[in-house]
């Protein structure tokens, strides 16, 4: 893996800044909850400000795919990542100060998540001009161990980090990370062949957006799977972890960090077995696999009471999660010509975060009458159930034979 790095120096500066950032990521996202949490004991009010977090996805989501489209991709992620860091400081600064209104944060949060809606879809269709099409799916792989170490090592130093500076001070260390990441995507060179003079409207780009998907089926009915499936597991993941670790488990901030750096092992295995094993199988069977999988394994936290079968649990559910989600995005990028790419990745990450935000907000409701195992074992099933979107779709299924043309 390090060898395949050292051959592209801008997969090594990506790979570096997206795990750096996304690091910092982790901490926010786990800080944030636990903090709604700890100010008013709310089930709903911690899933209202969790779910302001994913909210400018599903409202911003196609402009800053237009954008993506338009623009340098590189100098928006920089952007991205500045605006990022300027904003999320003032989490603590509002602590310093005595100032707990959960609506203020819900607010700086909206704010922070809408400065990052172009940074993905940005990384996703950068990518493509970084390498080769018979490299892709294992560059994407390797970029997914970024996310997922970080994810591994985020919650570690949150766990270790809130007993030395604090809980407000973990929000410090996030706006840090963006600035190093930053840094690292400066260093990136590519020339990306982006017409920053286009004369068409970001309305008429977003016109065009979804007359790809009408004019391409499988695609469409790739998105709707990807909405489906965030809709039922993103929720339960995001607000039924902490919930489960506070009233199952009975433990602490550094349980639900243990939990999650299991689920991250999880998901780093599982991006190394698709660049050993699995980066020449059709990306539509490794997406089925990932889905079912996905399903099955969050079922079993039904009836789970212990912290170490708990991570055992996440751990081998963690495996699942990048199967679908270097699929999708082999798909998208070899199928999807590049100067709609932009706009592609951008109503997948609409489809992935929008479809959250809907999702956590529903969860905080319901976890207030439902016991959160038996909410786990409900969901599973049904995000299993996703696939059969899927296969009773031939445009779908004609996907194998269309990415295998480019």
């Amino acid at each position: 893996m390090i060898a395949k790095l050292k051959r592209n120096k801008n997969i090594v500066y990506l790979w570096l800044g997206h795990f750096i950032s996304h690091s910092g990521d982790s901490i926010y996202m786990l800080a944030l909850p636990w903090l709604i949490l700890d100010i008013t004991g709310s089930k709903s009010e911690t899933a209202l400000v969790a779910t302001s977090v994913y909210l400018p996805t599903l409202l911003f989501g196609l402009l800053s795919g237009s954008l993506v489209d338009f623009m340098s991709r590189r100098k928006l992620m920089i952007i991205s990542d500045l605006l990022r860091a300027v904003t999320v400081l003032i989490i603590p600064l509002m602590l310093l100060n005595d100032i707990r209104s959960t609506l203020a944060i819900g607010t700086v949060a909206f704010i922070m998540s809408s400065f990052g809606t172009p940074f993905y879809p940005a990384r996703d269709a950068l990518i493509p001009h970084l390498v080769s099409k018979d490299k892709l799916p294992t560059i994407n792989s390797l970029i997914s161990t970024s996310g997922q170490m970080s994810h591994l090592m985020g919650p570690v130093i949150a766990g270790a980090l809130v007993g030395v500076v604090g809980l407000t001070h973990l929000f410090t260390i996030d706006a840090i990370t963006f600035l190093v990441s930053l840094g690292f995507i400066w260093l990136v060179r590519i020339k990306e062949n982006i017409d920053e003079n286009q004369s068409d409207s970001y309305m008429q780009k977003i016109k065009g957006g979804f007359q790809y998907l009408r004019e391409n089926q499988g695609v469409k009915i790739l998105i709707i799977m990807t909405t489906v499936n965030n809709l039922f597991i993103m929720g339960p993941a995001i607000i039924g972890t902490p919930v489960f670790v506070r009233d199952v488990l009975k433990m602490d901030f550094a349980a639900l960090a243990q939990l999650e750096s299991a689920m991250a092992a999880g998901m780093l295995t599982g991006s190394l077995i698709i660049i050993r094993f699995l980066k020449n199988i059709s990306p539509v069977k490794v997406l089925f696999f990932g889905i079912l999988f996905d399903g099955i394994t969050y079922s079993l936290l039904y009836g789970v009471d212990t912290r170490l079968f708990a991570m055992l649990v996440l751990f081998i559910h963690g495996i699942g999660i990048p199967l679908i989600i270097v699929s999708r995005t082999n798909l998208i990028q070899t199928i999807v010509p590049n100067d709609l790419r932009g706009r592609l990745f951008a109503m997948t990450n609409m489809a992935v975060l929008g479809t959250t935000a809907i999702s956590t907000s529903l969860t905080g409701f319901v976890l207030e009458f439902v016991d959160v195992q038996r909410l786990f074992l409900f969901i599973g099933i049904l995000a299993m159930c996703t696939v059969l979107i899927g296969m009773f779709s031939k445009p779908f299924l004609s996907l194998n034979q269309i990415n295998e043309q480019f």
